[in-house]
């Protein structure tokens, strides 16, 4: 109940907006296979759990069109999250707006689900042979505690992936899945 309630308070952050042209750089698709397809040719495979890739309303913008995607497991929030975004004026990627995509989020759960945020730090790492941003953050009340992981490849379409676990630790799991990605 609590996993469907997370997922009922976050749904409403992202607000159905008019629907976004994927030409070009962001044209993503979702294979029968499970994945979603960038036009790259980089498959970002299904989460380790049993669930399905979902897209919801991207957003764009002069400057940026965005896709966000859910891993939807059945009767639990969202394993993780995807952003792809790709800069329309072609600027080289350097994950100055997905940290204000991160920060945005945590902002607007936070607020909707009526906890603190501890503002997330970003450190550049490598997982396998990628160089990515991370952070985690802690969203908290008197009574409850989640914690926010999050990874930034700065590429074109750059991945934003987000998870949220209702325990410290998560990390790992979400590393170990983030180096099957074959980037291209």
């Amino acid at each position: 109940m609590r996993a469907v309630l997370v997922l009922l308070l976050l749904l409403p952050i992202f607000p159905a907006t008019a629907p976004v042209d994927s030409q070009g750089d962001a044209a993503v698709t979702t294979p029968s296979g499970g994945g979603i397809l960038l036009p790259d040719g980089t498959t970002i495979p299904p989460f380790p759990k049993n669930g399905r890739w979902t897209e919801l309303p991207g957003k764009a913008s002069e400057r940026y069109e965005t896709r966000h995607f859910l891993y939807l497991v059945p009767g639990e929030s969202p394993a993780i999250e995807l952003y792809t975004a790709v800069d329309r004026r072609n600027e080289p990627a350097d994950g100055v707006f997905e940290i204000g995509l991160v920060k945005g989020f945590l902002s607007g759960f936070a607020s909707k689900a009526g906890l603190q945020v501890q503002e997330p730090v970003f450190e550049e790492r490598r997982l396998g042979p990628v160089r990515v941003k991370r952070a985690s953050s802690r969203l908290s009340d008197a009574t409850r505690t989640l914690w926010v992981y999050a990874y930034i490849f700065p590429r074109r379409p750059s991945l934003t992936f987000i998870a949220i676990r209702p325990t410290d630790g998560g990390r790992e799991r979400i590393e170990e899945y983030l180096q099957t990605l074959e980037l291209r």
